[in-house]
């Protein structure tokens, strides 16, 4: 278990990617992704998508998104 969750904190990491609020947001959207690959592509720590949200490793105005109505792929 913690091999699978550090194969996502560390790509984030490297992204300079806020890691909480990169697991958060792929947790959120990867249902709405429906398994397409340019959905998954989206959810990927180089995406702009994912650039957006959550960048900046330190981050002391934490806000998290509320659940997207849909994921526009």
């Amino acid at each position: 278990m913690t091999t699978i969750v550090m194969s996502f904190i560390e790509p984030a990491r490297a992204n300079n990617l806020n890691a909480f609020k990169y697991l958060y947001t792929l947790l959120l959207y990867m249902p709405y992704s429906k398994d397409e690959l340019t959905g998954i592509e989206q959810l990927t720590p180089s995406s702009p998508l994912i650039q957006k949200k959550c960048s900046g490793i330190i981050d002391d105005n934490l806000e998290l998104q509320n659940p997207p109505e849909n994921l526009t792929v």
